[in-house]
């Protein structure tokens, strides 16, 4: 991750859950950079953990 002109960084970010079966690992050390201009879009099946995605990236995730 060398680029100064990106918009975003993101490295190794890293989500769990904790529920009463276990742990859930929803996202797990994710990495990427978005640069001025370029967009970004998530897609995957349900579950596979795009709104985690995006709640983690603006801080929003709740702590266990």
């Amino acid at each position: 991750m060398k680029d100064n002109n990106n918009l975003l960084e993101i490295k190794d970010l890293t989500i769990h859950y904790i529920t009463v079966d276990g742990t859930v690992r929803a996202v797990e050390n994710m990495s990427l950079e978005i640069g001025k201009g370029e967009t970004l879009g998530l897609v995957g099946e349900t579950g596979a953990g795009k709104t985690t995605t995006a709640l983690g990236i603006m801080q929003l995730v709740p702590d266990p």
